[in-house]
């Protein structure tokens, strides 16, 4: 009896049988002759599997030195202020007082009118009177005057204690020669500078008139 095989159902067979050939193979040898199981490894996702692929960017330069600071100006410091204050001891001259004042000269009244020129009339000359606070501290008294005129004059002199305290102190004034050229008169101020002992000095000033000459 011959069996006629159909070709069609012979190749799919065929196949059928090739194909469960390679999965008894690949079995195997992922069972390891059946001794260890198989062991598998996490794959790379393919590019289609839906996870975004962060995309690559450059790098910032690292700079490859330190910069160099900017040079700053030095500020100036000032050193603190001194409050404290040191009190000066005051002098002499700045503890007490000093006055003068014009009087007519001996056997005058005592409240001049002011000084004639010579031959002009009287009187001629005055005294200038100068009368200091503490007297006992008082070295010595001098004058300086400037008679204020169209043609102006100065002078000086020395004043002479009286009494023991001397606290007053005397200086003579004129007499003036009579110049023409002066004859409306004019003012004569008056300058006393007193000194102390501890060389200090303290001024007192003032003035008297010089009458007019009518000859």
């Amino acid at each position: 009896m011959v069996t006629v095989l159909d070709f069609r159902r012979t190749r799919s067979g065929v196949a059928l049988g090739v194909a469960c050939a390679a999965v008894l193979a690949l079995g195997t040898a992922c069972a390891g002759n059946g001794d260890q199981r198989p062991q598998w490894s996490e794959g790379v996702p393919g590019a289609d599997s839906g996870t975004a692929v962060p995309t690559p960017t450059e790098a910032s330069p690292t700079p490859t030195g330190t910069p160099t600071p900017k040079p700053t100006a030095a500020r100036a410091t000032r050193p603190p202020a001194n409050t404290t204050t040191t009190r000066r001891a005051r002098t002499m001259a700045e503890q007490t007082t000093a006055t003068a004042r014009v009087t007519g000269g001996f056997g005058q009244s005592q409240n001049s009118g002011g000084l004639h020129q010579e031959g002009c009339g009287s009187p001629t000359f005055g005294l200038v009177q100068v009368r200091v606070g503490a007297g006992a501290n008082v070295s010595a008294v001098s004058l300086r005057y400037r008679v204020n005129t169209p043609v102006p004059f100065d002078g000086s002199g020395s004043a002479r204690t009286v009494g023991n305290d001397r606290g007053t102190w005397l200086a003579g004034l004129g007499p003036f020669r009579a110049e023409p050229r002066n004859s409306a008169g004019g003012t004569i101020a008056v300058t006393a500078t007193v000194r102390f002992r501890d060389g200090s000095t303290r001024s007192a000033r003032t003035s008297t008139p010089l009458r007019p000459c009518r000859r």
